[in-house]
């Protein structure tokens, strides 16, 4: 395939990332049908255009990349499905492995060069073109740059040393990793809710001992909803991650939370042991003062 025949969407949460990658994909030839930081309009694009190629982020606003690929492999309508390349800066295996196994063809591990993912997408759409076939055994899922790297094998086997990946030292990533590791989708509004929450609990611990008269108004305010609303939103992510989440992971991260049989903890409790789980890495690790 031409490289000038692709017809590219491009998803990013950050305008600079994706306005660069739009500039040099369509120096190169390529044709950008979308670029946009939404996955919901990932979707729409892909209903009406048939993209060759879909270039996003893990973790989107609308729907997440996973959440995407779902949707996709309902659309059995589609005379052609799109090839499916991740960028992502989240260090969790088990997420990759979800999106893999959802559909997705290739991911990458940011900072990615503009120059090396357009040679990535022609790759793959040579090789579903038949112009470059896959050698027998060969799978082309995935690329690590030397700078963002880790040992999968050792990371595995040592369950301490992936406890540290948890924590980057940049708060609102730590964040993102834990919420999605525990099973909490990117595109529900709980999701949200409960990121910007903690957030505000870990400068402000006054927050999470008046969660009702504090926490909840100030999360409405900035949402433009009500607090009765994102109680009720955020006690529905915590649902979820207890019904669809990794049971190991929530173990690890509640302790006899769950292995008590104590079932789901509340909102507060919920948001006050991830509170004090990331002061405490923090403080360990220095990070915080």
């Amino acid at each position: 395939m031409e490289k000038q025949k692709l017809k590219l969407v491009i998803a990013d949460n950050s305008v600079q990332d994706r306005e660069s990658k739009e500039r040099t994909l369509s120096e190169m030839g390529m044709q950008i049908l979308l670029s946009t930081g939404n996955g919901s309009k990932v979707l729409e694009m892909i209903r009406k255009k048939s993209p060759d190629v879909v270039i996003m982020d893990m973790v989107l606003p609308g729907i997440d990349a996973i959440g995407i690929l779902e949707e996709v492999n309902r659309m059995h309508f589609l005379e052609k499905r799109p090839m499916f390349l991740i960028e992502t800066a989240l260090r969790m295996e088990n997420l990759v492995t979800k999106a893999l196994e959802a559909g997705a063809d290739y991911y990458m591990m940011k900072p990615v060069s503009n120059r090396v993912l357009a040679d990535r997408i022609i790759q793959l759409a040579e090789r579903r073109e038949g112009q470059l076939p896959m050698q027998p055994g060969q799978t082309v899922r995935k690329e690590k740059t030397d700078e963002t790297a880790f040992d999968e094998q050792t990371e595995t086997r040592d369950p301490e040393k992936k406890r540290h990946k948890r924590y980057s030292g940049d708060l609102e990533l730590d964040i993102t990793n834990i919420l999605l590791e525990i099973g909490i989708p990117a595109h529900i509004k709980g999701y949200q809710y409960i990121r910007e929450g903690i957030l505000m609990a870990f400068y402000d611990r006054n927050m999470l001992h008046y969660i009702t008269k504090f926490l909840y108004p100030s999360i409405a305010q900035k949402y433009k909803t009500t607090s009765s609303s994102v109680e009720r939103t955020i006690r529905h992510a915590i649902e979820i991650a207890w019904r669809r989440g990794d049971m190991e992971v929530l173990e690890e991260i509640f302790g006899n939370t769950i292995s008590a049989g104590r079932g789901k903890p509340t909102n507060s409790e919920f948001m006050a042991l991830l509170t004090d789980k990331l002061r405490l890495e923090y403080r360990a690790g220095s990070r915080v003062s």
